[in-house]
C-alpha cells in the first residue's frame, strides 16, 4: 500500500537539500528547545537529503536504539524549523526521522520520543508550505508516518496520524488522484482495526468521511477504479460500526451515500463488479440494525433513501428533523496544538 508513495519521497527529494542553508538551522532557538545537532548530523540535515540524514543518524547512534530515537527527535525538530525556509527539504529530513523510529526496537526503547517524531512529522506533512511546495512528497511522508504509527499499537496515536493523513489525501487529489486513493486506503486500513474504532471513533469517522469524499470523485475513480470499489466497501464497514456511527450519525449516513455512489458508478462497477453488491448488503444490514436505530431513529429511512435513489448524482441524506439535505460537517479535528511558524 505504501510502496508507490515511499518511492516518491526517496527519489523526488534527493536533490532538494541544495536549497537549504546552514543559517536557517543555525539561528538561536528558545530555551528548552532541542539541543544543537552534532556537526555531522547538522551538515546532513542542511543538505536536505533523506539518505544522508538517515546515514548520519545510524553512524552516530552506533546501533543504540535509545540514541537513535533521541537523534530522530532532534532531527524532526530541525525539520520543522526548516519548513518555513525550504519545505521540500523539511519533508525529506522529516522522512529520515520517521524511518528511524519505524524500528520496533527503537519504539520500545523510547516510546515518548517516537510519539514526538510522529506528531511533529504530521504537523510538517499537513502544513500549507509543504502542501504547496511538494504535495506528492508530503503525501509520501504522510504514508510513511502512518505506517510507522500503526506499528506502535497505540490507538490514540494511530487515530491522530490517520486523521491528519486523510487531510493530505484530499488535498493531493487534484494533482495526483491515484496517490490520494492510495493514502486514503492506508488511512482506512489504520482506523478499521477494532482497538482504533472502539477507542477513537471520532478519528475513524473523520478518516472515513475524507476517504468517501475522495472515492466519489470521478478523477479518483478513473485513476484506480478497482481500489475505489474495494475502499468503498471498507468505508461502509467502518461507519456502520455502532461505536463509530454513534460518533456522528448524520456524517456516517453521508459517508454511506458517497460510498454507495462510488461503488455503483459505471467506472467502478466495470473494474470491481462485486463492490456494489457488498456495499448494498452492508447498507441493508445497517438499515435493520437495532443499535443504529437507537442512535438515529431515522437511520432506516435514510439508508433506504440511499439505496433507492437514482445514481445520476451523489445522494444527499436528509435531516430527520428539518427534511433539509445534510452535509458532511465533520471536519478535521485540531489534533496538534503546535503549528509551524
Amino acid at each position: 500500500m505504501f510502496r508507490g508513495l515511499s518511492v516518491v519521497l526517496v527519489v523526488a527529494i534527493a536533490s532538494a537539500g541544495v536549497l537549504a542553508s546552514l543559517q536557517a538551522l543555525a539561528q538561536p532557538v528558545p530555551a528548552g528547545a532541542e539541543p544543537t545537532l552534532p556537526p555531522a548530523l547538522q551538515a546532513a540535515v542542511s543538505s536536505g537529503n533523506l539518505q544522508a540524514v538517515a546515514s548520519a543518524i545510524a553512524a552516530l547512534s552506533g546501533g543504540d536504539a535509545a540514541r537513535s530515537a533521541a537523534l530522530a527527535a532532534q532531527v524532526i525538530g530541525a525539520a520543522e524549523r526548516l519548513l518555513a525556509v525550504n519545505p521540500q527539504a523539511a519533508v525529506a529530513v522529516a522522512g529520515a526521522a520517521v524511518e528511524t523510529i519505524r524500528s520496533s526496537s527503537v519504539q520500545a526503547a523510547a516510546p515518548d520520543q517516537t510519539q514526538t517524531v510522529l506528531t511533529t512529522a504530521a504537523r510538517i506533512f499537513v502544513a500549507p508550505p509543504a502542501q504547496q511546495a511538494a504535495p506528492l512528497q508530503a503525501a509520501a511522508l504522510a504514508s510513511t508516518t502512518l505506517s510507522a504509527a500503526t506499528t506502535t499499537g497505540n490507538p490514540a496515536v494511530i487515530g491522530n496520524i490517520a486523521s491528519q493523513a486523510i487531510i493530505v489525501a484530499e488535498r493531493v487529489l487534484a494533482v495526483a488522484p491515484a496517490a490520494a486513493v492510495e493514502l486514503a486506503g492506508a488511512g482506512l486500513a489504520a482506523v478499521r482495526e477494532v482497538p482504533v474504532m472502539t477507542t477513537q471513533p471520532v478519528a475513524a469517522l473523520e478518516v472515513a468521511s475524507g476517504a468517501a469524499r475522495i472515492l466519489v470523485n470521478p478523477d479518483a475513480q478513473r485513476a484506480d477504479p478497482a481500489a475505489v470499489g474495494q475502499l468503498a466497501v471498507v468505508t461502509t464497514q467502518i461507519v456502520t460500526n455502532p461505536i463509530v456511527y454513534s460518533a456522528g450519525a448524520g456524517a456516517a449516513v453521508v459517508v454511506m451515500a458517497n460510498a454507495y455512489a462510488a461503488a455503483t458508478s459505471q467506472t467502478v462497477t466495470a473494474a470491481n463488479p462485486g463492490a456494489a453488491g457488498a456495499v448494498n448488503q452492508a447498507l441493508n444490514d445497517a438499515s435493520t440494525s437495532i443499535q443504529l436505530g437507537q442512535t438515529n431513529p431515522a437511520n432506516a429511512a435514510q439508508i433506504n433513501a440511499i439505496l433507492n435513489q437514482p445514481r445520476t448524482t451523489t445522494p444527499q441524506p436528509t435531516d430527520s428533523a428539518t427534511g433539509a439535505p445534510t452535509v458532511n460537517n465533520v471536519g478535521p479535528t485540531e489534533i496538534f496544538t503546535a503549528s509551524p511558524s
